[in-house]
């Protein structure tokens, strides 16, 4: 049995982390009661557009898997993603505007462009909506045509969305459990703090 050269299985792993970052487009945890939520009821999240989660999340893409740590702040049209390993390794950061996105990685290395997508199509050629997932993780489907296949499941873009564990926070039900298809890739993100409401954006770690 061959094993994959270390070059090769370095920059695989940063290509995962990468693409993780930017596929996913941060408090104290709160109590949550589990609801099984009617269909549709999660419109009223629509309006939810300041929060701040954490979350661990696996994306995987052939036989090549990548998991991490997320911390997400959004905040209006702005947002602040942290993704980093086991014991801090692997950390990325990504921040956006309208018109401006950076992904800082660990070593300091950058890459910005007007859009996660063109980011994510620059460095891995992965086409994908990206900015999808700012509804998806509300447990909304984006703007534009879908399909609802169950009640909480749809598919939408090529990408079958299923939400599960929701959780009444305040005055919204958002979902504990969020899993994303569309062979050969597949994304699970585990939701273990939500806390919805207006924060104050955190600075941007040094390189």
């Amino acid at each position: 049995m061959t094993r994959p050269h270390p070059d090769h299985t370095q920059t695989a792993q940063r290509g995962l982390l990468i693409g993780l970052i930017l596929l996913l487009l941060s408090g104290c945890a709160t109590q949550t009661t589990p609801l099984s939520p009617a269909p549709h009821a999660t419109e009223p999240n629509a309006a939810l557009w300041h929060w701040q989660l954490q979350a661990r999340t696996a994306l995987s893409h052939g036989n090549e898997r990548q998991t991490a740590n997320l911390d997400w702040q959004q905040q209006g049209p702005d947002y602040q993603l942290r993704l980093f390993g086991p014991f801090g390794q692997g950390a990325a950061y990504l921040s956006g505007a309208p018109f401006l996105v950076t992904l800082t990685l660990s070593d300091g290395e950058q890459h910005q462009a007007a859009t996660p997508e063109q980011l994510l199509t620059r460095e891995l050629n992965w086409p994908l909506p990206l900015s999808n997932l700012v509804y998806w993780v509300r447990g909304l489907p984006a703007p534009g045509p879908y399909r609802r296949l169950e009640d909480q499941q749809i598919e939408q873009d090529g990408w079958q969305i299923r939400w599960s564990r929701f959780s009444q926070q305040g005055d919204w039900q958002l979902p504990g459990l969020i899993d994303l298809h569309n062979p050969p890739l597949s994304i699970r993100m585990a939701i273990h703090t939500w806390q919805p409401g207006r924060q104050q954006m955190t600075e941007e770690p040094n390189p």
